[in-house]
């Protein structure tokens, strides 16, 4: 299994995959064509205005040219002033395995909206060998334009996800393509029931979906509309074979399909106590979820 990050710095696992299938680097700038997607005919297409989803942006990172997905999120009650966005730990990773410090938010991909990343927690240092702990939540350096959107965060479980799915509840996840290109959705999708063969079939932490992305999706929401409000349930982490993605061979169903870490325990307590009450009044600006109750550490 292999993050959806950007096409360099990505884990070791892609790396050598694409070396040994000796596929052209322009095959991860370029998107995949109508044909190539893994979950049958591809559904992705460029956000537009009426969409809504104007608070969906790339994370950019001094000494990276990945561009991964986050969202901006908020809460009734949110602390006034500030700005949070969700998305996941290994966006903070750089092609070394080493955390990168000096990120920005750009909505839309915008760079003339851009806000510097002031304080970071994430739920893992190792989204390697701790995916479904891939989870990151961002406090920006400042209040972006009230115009854009933003994403509540909604805690939903595996039971509950498969109930609305089957009577058509409105699912979508928004990404980017590699590095470059426009920001995308994807919406005849949602989450799909776990399989005995899949190998995080008991781990509660993540979904499995079905939505058509590519490397740069990662962080992505997967976002639920229902009663006129857009609900943030998770962020895209993984995907197990963005080769055959990208070069256009058919969807393998014995292979683990692609995966959202769920908003739910750490994750949520983060949204939640950042929303709420902004970063903590203390030196470290990155701290790392640890077990159980007990408080976060710097990263």
């Amino acid at each position: 299994m292999v993050r959806s990050g950007g096409t360099k710095g990505c884990t070791k696992g892609y790396r050598a995959l694409a070396a040994g299938l000796l596929l052209p680097a322009i095959l991860f700038l370029t998107p995949s064509p109508s044909t190539a997607n893994i979950f049958g005919p591809d559904d992705r297409r460029d956000i537009t205005l009426a969409d809504n989803l104007s608070g969906i942006g790339t994370i950019v990172c001094e000494g990276t040219t990945r561009r991964p997905t986050a969202a901006l999120v908020t809460l009734e009650g949110a602390s006034p002033g500030i700005d949070v966005i969700a998305t996941v730990a290994h966006a903070f990773l750089g092609s070394n395995e080493q955390r990168l410090t000096s990120c920005e938010f750009w909505p839309g991909g915008n760079p003339s909206l851009s806000a510097r990343i002031a304080f970071l927690e994430t739920g893992t240092l190792n989204p390697e060998g701790n995916w479904h702990n891939d989870w990151a939540v961002a406090v920006l350096d400042r209040r972006l334009p009230e115009e854009l959107s933003r994403l509540v965060p909604r805690v939903l479980d595996e039971r509950e996800a498969e109930l609305k799915r089957r009577y058509h509840a409105h699912f979508l996840l928004a990404g980017h393509n590699g590095e470059r290109g426009p920001l995308q959705v994807s919406e005849k999708c949602g989450p799909v029931a776990k399989k005995s063969s899949d190998l995080n079939r008991f781990d509660a932490r993540v979904f499995n979906h079905d939505c058509d992305m590519m490397p740069g999706w990662s962080g992505g929401p997967l976002v639920l509309r229902e009663n006129g409000t857009d609900y943030l349930v998770a962020v895209n982490s993984t995907e197990v074979n963005a080769i055959t993605h990208i070069s256009g061979r058919p969807y393998n169903g014995r292979m683990n399909p692609n995966t959202a870490v769920r908003v739910d325990g750490r994750f949520n307590e983060a949204l939640e106590r950042l929303l709420k009450s902004g970063p903590p009044g203390i030196a470290a600006r990155c701290l790392v979820a640890s077990m159980g109750d007990t408080p976060a550490l710097p990263c």
